[in-house]
Parts: C-alpha cells; structure tokens; sequence
C-alpha cells in the first residue's frame, strides 16, 4: 500500500515513471549477472568467457576472498539492496529523519556498484593493442553498467524530491553574504583540503599511475587522462564515456563548482541548495572506485599482465581521499556559516 506521505504520493502522475525505471533496473540487473560480461585470451591458451557470477565464485575457489567477497557485496548483493530499498522509500516511508537517511546512505554506497566495470575498464586498457592478450567485453558489462546508472540516478531523484521539503521550511535573511567569510574554522580547513585536492587531481591527470613491465608487451604508462583514450582505441564506447564522465569532467566541475560557492555571494538557503547539488554530483566521482579497481588488479592481476606502480597511482589515492574530506568539512563548514548568517540577521 502506497502511503499518504511518501515520495510517490509527493511526486504526482509521474510517480510512475520510476517506478517503471526502478523495474527495468532490476532486469537489467538480472542480465549483468547472467549474460557473459568479458573474454579473456592469452597467447597460446584457450581463452576463458566470464560471467559476473561466474567470476566471483572463481576468485572465491581460487582463495581470493577479500577480492570476491567486494565484487559479490557491491556488485552482486548490494544493487538488489539498493532496489529493494528504494522502492520501500518510494512507496511506504514517510518523511522524516529515517526516510533520508536511508536515501543518503543508498547515495553514499551506490557508486561502488561500479567496481566492477572499473576493474574491467583496468583491464581492457591493459590489454589494448597487446598481441599476447587481449580482454572483449560483452553484454553483461553494459546491462550491469545501465542498471547501476539508472539506480543511481533514481537514488538522486529519491534524495532530491525527499530534500525539497526540508528546503521549503529553510527560511533565512535576505542579505547575500560570502560563505567563506561565515563558515569560521570549518570553512578554512575546507578551503585548505579543497586546494590539496585541486593540486592533487590536476598532478593525476598529468601522472601515469601504471606502467606495463613484462617481455613482448608494449611498454606503456597510463594514467587517468589516457584512460578515456584507451577505450577510444578499442572502440569501447561506453566505457570510455564512463572514463570520461567520472574520471575527468565530474571531479573537474566539483572542484571548480567548490572554489565558486566558497568566494560567490548567496543567501543562507542558496548556499544549502548549492550543497545538495554539488553532493549529488560527488556521487559519480569516480575517482575512488578506479583506486580500488586498480587495488584489485595489482592483487591478482599480475598473473595476466606484469605492471609496475608509478607515482599517478598515489596522486589518484590522495585524490580521492582529499575530494571526501573536502565534501565532508564543506558541508559542516555551510551548516555551520548559515547558522551565523541567521544569527547575524536576528
């Protein structure tokens, strides 16, 4: 039974458009585990086709527990989670305090729904124009990867809808102020790891994290920026629009949207829509789920191609970490200034 106050009831006649998203999600889903997802072929040796399924409970009778017990949580248990979830959010929560933290969890979580993608991603860029090996992905990939695309998406609309009426009891002055100026010692720490993390993401774009260290292969560095053109070269587009998006663009615009919220003048209700925005869109920052593919690959990967690990790699990690610790001190560090710009008006 729907209820009086749930998102479906607050999201009128096209409450149900989401609901039809959210089942498609759940096929596509069922198909990513299902469908064959990549072909590996080695020089000389059959070559192997795997299922997402079929790959977890490899790594699992191969003694890689940590490794099978990541992909199977975050890409085989969660998103069936996140679903279920979502639609009990839709349809049965009211709102209140429970109804937003679930969605804000789901948000947090969603994005590691793509560790496996990444990790294919890793290897098919590996594996690009080397004639010894070589890594096709097929349709399981791409069911998976819009399934968890559409979930995601699905989630910031949940949060987005769930947050408006929070925003509607916002009231504050009417004077424009600069963030940076109200925020007090949060703001400043903000600001400082928002700079590391400028620094640090323009030093991974630059900065092979990856080098290729083995007899007969092509000896080739990679990085964050050679990623998207790796996938361009075997013409994978989907991943490398992935690449793009959240390796390059999104990280990119959250950092310059950081540095304008800090200095431009608002209103206290402004600034906290500014926050939820840039928020929704660190959820497909995916510059931490390609850290941990490329954690995963070095774990086992090393079997199929020899690498060798080169200064990009820890930039992508301090990267990662500093974006979190930027997103997190900013939105204390808003929280924190509204809270003295409407003392001030008083």
């Amino acid at each position: 039974m729907i209820g009086s106050d749930s998102l479906h009831a607050r999201a009128g006649t096209r409450a149900w458009i989401f609901l039809t998203l959210l089942a498609i999600a759940a096929v596509l889903q069922c198909g990513g585990l299902l469908l064959p997802f990549m072909r590996i072929d080695v020089f000389l040796k059959a070559g192997n086709t795997y299922s997402l399924l079929h790959t977890v409970n490899l790594m699992w009778t191969k003694g890689m527990w940590i490794i099978a017990l990541l992909i199977g949580g975050f890409s085989v248990v969660f998103p069936f989670v996140k679903i279920s979830l979502l639609l009990l959010a839709w349809i049965r929560m009211p709102v209140g305090s429970a109804r937003t933290g679930v969605l804000e969890w789901m948000g947090a979580l969603g994005k590691w729904s793509m560790l496996d993608p990444f990790t294919v991603m890793v290897l098919v860029m590996l594996t690009s124009e080397q004639w010894a090996v070589s890594a096709t992905t097929y349709l399981g990939v791409y069911a998976f990867l819009s399934a968890v695309i559409i979930t995601m998406s699905l989630s910031i609309v949940s949060l987005w809808i769930d947050e408006k009426s929070i925003a509607e009891r916002e009231v504050g002055p009417l004077v424009r102020q600069a963030l940076a100026k109200k925020a007090g010692a949060w703001g400043v720490a903000a600001i400082v790891v928002l700079a590391i993390s400028i620094g640090c993401f323009v030093g991974a774009l630059c900065t092979s994290f990856l080098t290729i260290n083995q007899f007969l292969f092509k000896g080739e560095s990679y990085g964050v920026a050679n990623v998207a053109v790796a996938m361009w070269r075997v013409e994978n587009w989907p991943l490398m629009v992935l690449a793009i998006i959240g390796l390059v663009l999104v990280p990119g615009c959250v950092l310059l949207a950081e540095v304008c919220v800090w200095i431009t003048p608002a209103r206290p209700r402004t600034h906290l829509q500014r926050r939820r925005l840039i928020n929704f869109a660190r959820e497909w920052c995916m510059l931490d789920v390609m850290a941990l593919g490329l954690g995963l690959f070095l774990l086992e990967g090393q079997k199929l191609i020899k690498t060798e690990i080169q200064p990009g790699l820890w930039l992508l990690v301090s990267t990662a970490i500093a974006l979190w610790l930027a997103g997190k001190l900013g939105t204390r560090a808003a929280h924190n200034g509204v809270k003295r710009m409407n003392a001030q008006s008083a």
